[in-house]
């Protein structure tokens, strides 16, 4: 293993000399949960072939334009130490790189740490894997803390690392000095708790075993997870092509009110309406709920690519009698709930909100109305499929990264070449109360849509064995 640090340095800056970066209390929740809730997520990414020095040489040239990235905690500030990225290269037997990463593998292809060693500024806020495969293909996992960079932030950094490695110049991702500026004095705080939760804030019992709980659990549940028995690395997988994702949004096209529903909407309504039908039983309410992890920088008036540990939000809708309707009803259901549940309005006072509460230490009150507890069906989705690929050039990874993988959750959305993969939370199979019917609803999905070549990816799977139709670029 080496140690990668800012270009220019040579040695580490002691704490007691180094700058400091204030985090928010909201973003140092994060070194209290376990990594079993995305604490420490990671990315890996196939690619066509490596050169392990570019690769360092460039993390090197980026990290001197993100020093909070090769810094480490200390107390609720990040310490610019250049303490540095771990960077391990393993070289494998194998003769290629999967073409299909399983999730329970991202232990092998990734470098985890313990979140509450992280906290204390034992452990680094960011690691780095390659895993080299004989035929010249290979794995780059990266691990980071959600303290140092939400899922938006390390999308930014691994952009900024590309274009490192291709020469190119740019004008890096920021960590936002307006974050303190955006939180709520206390009686804007108040105003935003009884908007949001009808009643003003309150630790309670549960808030407050939860707070409890975490510190104590989450060691002994991560080596757990590290050693890969939790069952938390094993999602359902299922993916869905251009085309078919084209046809879902064509049947869940209403032909009253807008006329028009996102892919996401339409995505989703399908989700929830092929499982609810397969899964609940035919007396059910029907009640669904659908909760999206939804970036709050523009509503905050923020960059896109600011550097934020936690710049997302969870915000939900819900609805009854799901099981009388139509595919267009659920998604134009959806689609007029977002108006207003999912607004830019909504979104930047759900963050202030939260932001707030955590800063005087009540964030599980408000966290824990995130996860209702009255549904029959939920879908809680974290929609990265837009997101780009990082290149880093030919030299040093032979083009664009050909899929990615990711623990963060709960159920997730990814590019992959020619649609998307959808890795199924397991709270969204939850009405279906066996393990055949778990399989009975994961097959409607493909059945519902029957495209020659596209199959259910279970986590048992072994490589290479999901279908998809079509293929090309992502």
């Amino acid at each position: 293993m080496e140690v990668v640090r800012p270009a220019g340095l040579m040695s580490p800056v002691p704490v007691a000399e180094a700058q400091a970066v204030q985090l928010l209390r909201y973003e140092m929740m994060f070194t209290k949960t376990p990594l079993a809730m995305a604490s420490y997520p990671a990315l890996a990414f196939r690619l066509r072939k490596a050169s392990p020095r570019l690769l360092k040489a460039s993390l090197s040239a980026v990290l001197a334009q993100h020093p909070v990235c090769a810094g480490r905690l200390s107390g609720t500030t990040i310490a610019l130490t250049g303490d540095g990225v771990p960077f391990t290269v393993v070289e494998s037997r194998e003769s290629s790189a999967p073409d299909v990463v399983q999730e329970i593998d991202l232990l092998r292809f990734a470098d985890f740490r313990r979140p509450g060693r992280v906290a204390k500024g034992l452990e680094p806020l960011l690691t780095v894997k390659l895993t080299c495969f004989r035929d010249g293909s290979a794995i780059l996992g990266m691990g980071r803390s959600h303290a140092l960079l939400d899922g938006s932030s390390a999308w930014a950094f691994l952009a900024d690392w590309a274009r490192s490695a291709r020469g190119e110049k740019h004008v890096a991702a920021r960590r936002t000095s307006a974050l303190l500026q955006a939180l709520p004095d206390d009686d804007q705080l108040n105003e935003l708790a009884r908007e949001a939760l009808g009643r003003p804030l309150a630790g309670g019992l549960m808030a407050s075993a939860m707070k409890v709980a975490f510190p104590l659990i989450s060691p002994l549940y991560d080596w757990l997870f590290l050693a890969g028995i939790t069952g938390d690395l094993t999602r359902p997988r299922v993916r869905f092509s251009d085309s078919e994702l084209a046809r879902i949004k064509a049947a869940a096209t209403p032909v009253d009110g807008d006329g028009w529903v996102s892919t996401q909407e339409a995505l989703s309504a399908y989700i929830l309406l092929t499982i609810g039908k397969a899964a609940l039983p035919p007396t059910s309410q029907g009640r669904a709920v659908a909760a999206f992890i939804l970036d709050a920088r523009k509503a905050l008036g923020f960059r896109s690519d600011d550097i934020i540990g936690s710049g997302l939000v969870f915000l939900r809708v819900g609805f009854s009698g799901l099981l009388q309707m139509s595919l267009q009803e659920v998604a134009g259901t959806l689609h007029e709930l977002s108006k207003s549940n999912l607004s830019q309005e909504a979104v930047r006072n759900r963050w202030r909100l939260v932001a707030g509460a955590a800063n005087i230490g009540l964030e599980f009150d408000v966290m824990r109305d995130a996860y209702p507890t009255k549904y029959d069906i939920c879908l809680f989705l974290n929609n990265q499929s837009k997101r780009e690929l990082p290149d880093f050039g030919q030299e040093a990874s032979g083009g664009a990264a050909e899929s990615v993988l990711s623990n963060a959750g709960p159920t997730l959305v990814l590019p992959t070449r020619g649609g998307v993969e959808v890795l199924l939370d397991p709270s969204t199979l939850k009405a279906a109360r066996s393990a055949s019917a778990r399989l009975a609803a994961l097959e409607a999905l493909r059945r519902e849509i029957p495209v020659q070549g596209a199959a259910i990816v279970k986590a048992s799977c072994a490589p290479g064995a999901v279908g998809s139709a079509g293929a090309g670029g992502a």
